[in-house]
């Protein structure tokens, strides 16, 4: 059944954006944090794999739109993945929070300005944060989900925190009203973040299963809303707004057999409905960055134990036609 609703999805729906390829990313890597900076977007941290072994990164490149090339900049203190990444307009920087050097989880910020990392450790933080989502609304970094380690898919959360980033206090939110989880898309649209899909843990089948429940979290009112669920049952899908009504979410994992995803929806907050959108050029995991007019696709997991350095962006306008 799983796989003939994929079929008629796949099947729906003109495809009307094209993707343009770029150069591919000096390295592959997936789970990596990026986001879009005054000269171009960076790509910072990530995982890839070596002989069989799994590299933990550091670096920190920057593709350029102009130029249409990548330069690697200075890297990271310390190897990092699996973070939360989200614009903070008011400081007009991006700020990484949580994640895991490969090592151990880490319980710091790390706030990139200029394409120049600067590390505070927060310990007023509870708890380390890793697979999480959030994002920032307005001043507030937004955490629902995840868990304490990567390695620890038992130990998802429904823990839902607000982390002001000029006083740096830590608010307990109301939890998110479905089961615990991890590795689900989200974006911020206004004062909302939205959430979609992701993994629980079954505890009975001692497995991951994918889900398609969806909420949003609304940061004036302090409360969350029901959506309606994720066409897709998918883990490690990724979300980007296209403006103040629409989300462009894409890729991901839907479990066996279905495998690595390229399929896409817009989701409309308005009518709180999906439509089928073009698909990712390729089925992954990836990070995707809006900026100046385009989304932008980069690498992101295509297999078990491999990454991808693929690169590529098409016009938001033809994905809102």
């Amino acid at each position: 059944m799983r796989t003939l609703t994929l079929a008629l999805i796949l099947a729906t729906g003109p495809v009307v954006a094209q993707w343009q390829k770029l150069p591919p990313m000096p390295t592959p890597s997936g789970g990596f944090s990026c986001g879009a900076d005054e000269k171009g977007i960076l790509v910072m941290g990530g995982t890839n794999w070596e002989g069989g072994t799994k590299q933990w990164l550091q670096s920190i490149s920057r593709f350029d739109p102009q130029t249409m090339r990548w330069d690697t900049l200075a890297s990271l203190s310390a190897p990092l993945a699996y973070a939360m990444c989200s614009a903070w307009q008011s400081d007009d920087s991006l700020v990484i929070l949580g994640g895991s050097n490969g090592q151990a989880p880490l319980q710091k910020i790390i706030i990139v300005a200029q394409a120049k990392p600067a590390a505070e450790s927060l310990p007023a933080l509870p708890q380390t944060l890793v697979l999480s989502a959030g994002g920032i609304v307005k001043d507030d970094f937004i955490i629902v989900g995840g868990t304490h380690d990567a390695a620890n898919v038992e130990g998802f959360t429904r823990h839902t925190l607000a982390l002001n980033l000029k006083t740096k206090a830590l608010t307990t939110l109301p939890d998110y009203p479905g089961k615990a989880f991890g590795l689900a898309a989200c974006a911020v649209l206004g004062t909302e973040l939205f959430v979609f899909g992701g993994a629980n843990w079954n505890a009975e089948t001692k497995a991951v299963a994918n889900t398609a429940t969806s909420y949003a979290f609304d940061n004036t009112a302090k409360q969350w809303r029901k959506l309606t669920p994720y066409p897709l049952a998918a883990r490690g899908p990724t979300a980007v707004a296209l403006d103040e009504h629409h989300i462009y979410i894409a890729g991901g994992y839907g479990g066996e057999p279905e495998g690595f995803l390229s399929t896409a929806f817009i989701y409309d907050r308005r009518s709180d409905s999906y439509a089928p959108a073009t698909p990712l050029p390729y089925a992954a995991t990836v990070g995707l960055v809006r900026r100046d007019g385009f989304v932008y696709c980069f690498g992101g997991e295509d297999k078990m134990k491999s990454r991808t350095a693929a690169a590529w962006r098409l016009r938001v306008a033809d994905l809102l036609k």
